[in-house]
């Protein structure tokens, strides 16, 4: 199955800050899907994590948790 890199970003921009089930999902797939995802949208997902980290805009406090698993993984 070919990923699309722009339906997953809008799940990603959907999800963050949401407080939603729909996180960890968002999560797993991003983390499965990130050396098929271009630099760009590597580079604004994890500006956008950051920033919604730094801003308490991420969600609760599981969310975050949730969030920091790109951040951790990327920087591997």
């Amino acid at each position: 199955m070919h990923l699309n890199e722009e339906i997953l970003f809008m799940a990603f921009r959907y999800a963050l800050g949401r407080q939603t089930y729909v996180v960890s999902d968002v999560v797993e797939t991003i983390i499965r899907n990130w050396d098929e995802l271009s630099s760009n949208v590597q580079r604004r997902i994890k500006m956008e994590i950051e920033e919604a980290i730094s801003k308490n805009m991420a969600g609760h406090e599981m969310d975050v948790k949730e969030w920091k698993k790109i951040l951790k993984c990327i920087l591997k």
